[in-house]
């Protein structure tokens, strides 16, 4: 497991300590290192020789007001959401070659499909791991290497907590606040809920199992059936 905030790692820890099977490491990493990643790349080769699975979770969440437009954002959530993608599949490589049916799981967004404005640079950075997905798969298949990805919607995450309060501070309404826009938002889903992490966990064990061999190249939108609305829809339903 990787994560660059030193807060999650703790937490993580403590979860760990109470699991039967400890054997669980966990690295301090920022993902668009190079030097980091090999750090990690040498630490795998040397203690188990292989990689079976590859998860490229790691994301950071935007909006972006085009008038204040800023190259050095745009440039870290596209290398963050999208350019670590190309270089974890890169130097893994030769350790997902070595063992048969390996699988790469990709983690995307709904933005790559449906989004709001002001999320342009988000948008583009998901919207890209489509296309990637799809051209890995293709690479990596003469390998073994199966290659797929897990869209998700709206799922409880601090992430997503944090861009909505922003949105309600910006808004600045009495009316607007986290508890109200998270039932609303659970009315607006087919299933009656946003989703919850583990949501997304099962997803991608289905796509590490041997139960998807046949699944290559194909990006799976876990968003509770909220994709399949129509904006309309909100105003028929009322």
């Amino acid at each position: 497991m990787c994560d660059n905030s030193k807060s999650n790692i703790e937490i993580a820890n403590q979860k760990i300590t109470k699991l039967e099977n400890k054997n669980i490491n966990i690295w301090n990493i920022d993902v668009t290192s190079e030097n980091q990643i090999n750090e990690l790349f040498i630490f795998i080769k040397k203690n188990f020789g292989h990689l079976n699975y590859l998860v490229n979770n790691a994301g950071i969440d935007s909006f972006c007001d085009l008038s204040k437009f800023s190259l050095g954002k745009f440039n870290q959530v596209i290398m963050v959401n999208t350019t670590s993608v190309f270089i974890m599949t890169s130097k893994f490589l030769p350790l997902l070659r070595k063992r048969k049916n390996s699988v790469i799981v990709n983690i995307g967004s709904i933005h790559g499909h449906q989004t709001t404005s002001g999320r342009s640079d988000y948008v583009t950075s998901k919207t890209a791991l489509i296309g990637a997905t799809r051209s890995l798969a293709l690479d990596l298949a003469q390998f073994g290497i199966r290659v797929n990805m897990v869209s998700p919607g709206a799922i409880e995450t601090e992430m997503l907590e944090r861009g909505w309060r922003k949105k309600i501070s910006e808004n600045k309404s009495d009316y607007y606040d986290y508890e109200n826009i998270k039932i609303k938002a659970n009315l607006l889903h087919p299933v009656g809920r946003i989703g919850k992490p583990k949501d997304i966990a099962r997803a991608i064990l289905f796509l590490l199992s041997k139960k998807s061999k046949f699944v290559n190249g194909v990006n799976l939108i876990v968003d509770g059936g909220i994709h399949s609305k129509t904006i309309l829809s909100n105003i028929w339903e009322k």
